[in-house]
């Protein structure tokens, strides 16, 4: 990534927090017993109607902390943002991912996403979908790892 990339890409993150649209949280891991962190990805709440039932959680993981925690990440992000938006009728969170990302089916489940169906294929995106969904108030994940 470049400097003008970053740069872009803070700014949507703060425009994001602005509108209420995209909402961006950073993961660290810690990496020693004194509490030194490393960056390991993030997670959005993407809400196109910011007074919507239904909102978006995406997530990504930087290569070296793949397998240790994204499902914790997502529910603690998926906790908060019904809490935070209850009052403006946030029912339903989707989290959305290419059907050959096993991965990622496994963190939504994780979760506790249940699976909802398959999307078709649309650009940006060159392979359908799955849809995994979570609804306000049902249970969550028993064990998030």
């Amino acid at each position: 990534m470049t400097v003008e990339e970053a740069v872009e890409r803070l700014e949507l993150r703060r425009r994001g927090w602005a509108t209420g649209e995209l909402l961006s949280f950073a993961v660290y891991e810690e990496t020693s017993d004194a509490g030194e962190r490393r960056f390991a990805g993030d997670v959005v709440v993407k809400r196109a109607d910011p007074s919507g039932e239904s909102a978006e959680v995406g997530y990504w993981t930087a290569a070296q902390a793949r397998g240790r925690g994204a499902p914790r990440a997502v529910e603690a992000v998926t906790g908060w943002a019904f809490t935070t938006f209850a009052s403006e009728g946030l029912e339903r969170l989707e989290l959305l991912h290419q059907v050959d990302n096993t991965a990622s089916c496994r963190v939504a489940e994780k979760a506790g996403f249940r699976f909802h169906g398959v999307i078709p294929a649309r650009p940006p995106y060159p392979r359908d979908g799955h849809v995994h969904i979570r609804r306000a108030g049902a249970p969550g994940p028993t064990v998030v790892r």
